[in-house]
């Protein structure tokens, strides 16, 4: 009987075991699953940021990229308003020289004949002076003016006038 009472503590005892063993198993592969839901989790985490920076560096060149085209464009804006500048700057220095070449040969004209030149008389010609220029006499007249050319006024007995 002492045998018996002995096997069955002996199994007893190791029935007690068994389940020390399970629960002990059980905790362990409970840390073990709590340990890799954390890992994954961090992992998740990790994931995330990495995505979140590459968003943000992807927006970023989005970004320089279009600040680039915008600077290019402006550029293109400003060598273009150049060079439409210095057309007219050239178009002008054209139209001056054009218009020095034409006043020279006025002058030649005039220096060569200085009979022809147009003179303006005031009072429809009554008066004794005459003007190169309508824009010298003053005060305005209130009487027409005519034009003739130096010779005929020369020939009337007019003068040049001394305001002028």
């Amino acid at each position: 009987m002492l045998a018996v009472v002995s096997l069955s503590a002996c199994s007893a005892s190791s029935t007690k075991d068994n389940s020390s063993s399970d629960k002990s198993f059980k905790e362990s592969v409970s840390l073990q699953s709590q340990s890799e839901s954390k890992s994954l989790s961090q992992s998740r985490s990790i994931s995330q940021s990495e995505s979140i920076a590459s968003q943000s560096a992807s927006m970023s060149i989005v970004k320089s990229e279009s600040e680039s085209r915008s600077i290019a464009e402006s550029s293109a804006s400003m060598a273009d308003s150049i060079s439409k500048s210095n057309a007219l700057a050239s178009s002008s220095q054209e139209a001056a020289i054009a218009l020095e070449r034409n006043s020279q040969d006025t002058e030649t004209t005039t220096a060569s004949d200085p009979n022809s030149r147009t003179v303006y008389v005031v009072n429809n010609g009554t008066t004794n002076v005459y003007w190169y220029s309508q824009t010298a006499i003053h005060p305005i007249p209130k009487n027409p003016v005519i034009s003739m050319t130096e010779g005929e006024a020369l020939a009337q007995g007019l003068h040049h006038s001394k305001t002028e």
